[in-house]
């Protein structure tokens, strides 16, 4: 059975899972689309383009362009983005203390994303949390995305943590499918109500429906008097009628033997 007290590393995913940008993304999605193409995206035109950078969405959006024009987009996407995202992304509720904690417990703390490096600053910055990783992976340091382990195994390369004594933690099912193929333990994030797609159907090795939960497998009960613990309000969750809070821990061992 995992034991959430043992890790050494936490690494998790950024959209969905620290932060909800979904609001942010699609009104600068569309404000490309009707400046180029006099097209409106609807939701589900912007969570089907979820998983490439932002340059190869605006790219793929703007296929039919030029190339200057296509680099204009580009560009333009990115203006939108830093000018909208301090108002409009947030920051899940009990991230901030719990980052805190964690750092403060002396466990090392990444980052992996597939948004390139500029998405992340205009993401981050506004909140300062950039502060909290030792380690940040985007899609400017690999050449391949998730569901490709690239990102992760590099992350622990620089935290120099091994894969058995870490877990990655993400919303999405490309998140739980490459923290299986870079062999650290996995965690579905299920606190956000922006559906990127269900992360339980790749069997991860735990479901986390709050912050809160999270934090409680982390820093159980019994070692909260030896080690720093935060207690907020459980933010929002996808399944507030639950009888059963509790985080659900999957104990079957996965082919790699952990």
């Amino acid at each position: 059975m995992i034991d959430g007290h043992s890790l050494k590393a936490v690494i998790f995913d950024m959209d969905g899972t620290l932060v909800s940008s979904l609001s942010t993304i699609m009104h600068c999605e569309n404000e490309i689309s009707l400046k180029y193409k006099n097209q409106h995206l609807t939701l589900e035109d912007v969570i089907a383009n979820f998983g490439p950078p932002a340059r190869t969405i605006i790219t793929n959006i703007t296929a039919s362009l030029s190339k200057e024009l296509q680099t204009r987009a580009v560009s333009d996407y990115y203006e939108c983005y830093s000018k909208v995202a301090p108002s409009t992304v947030l920051v899940f509720p009990g991230v901030i203390p719990l980052l805190k904690t964690i750092r403060s417990s002396g466990r090392h703390l990444a980052l992996v994303t597939g948004v390139e490096k500029i998405m992340m600053q205009y993401t981050l910055d506004p909140f300062d949390l950039s502060r909290f990783f030792e380690a940040r992976v985007t899609a400017d340091d690999v050449r391949s995305g998730k569901p490709d382990p690239e990102g992760i195994i590099l992350a622990l390369k620089q935290v120099k943590v091994e894969a058995k004594e870490s877990m990655y933690i993400g919303d999405s099912p490309v998140d739980i499918l490459a923290g299986k193929r870079a062999g650290v333990w996995t965690g579905a994030a299920l606190w956000s109500p922006e559906n990127r797609g269900n992360p339980t159907t790749e069997n991860p090795d735990c479901e986390f429906r709050s912050v809160q939960q999270l934090s409680d497998f982390l820093f159980p009960k019994s070692r909260r008097d030896q080690e720093p613990y935060f207690g907020s309000d459980l933010p929002p969750t996808r399944d507030p009628q639950s009888k059963n809070p509790r985080v659900k821990v999957h104990t079957e061992k996965s082919n790699d033997g952990r």
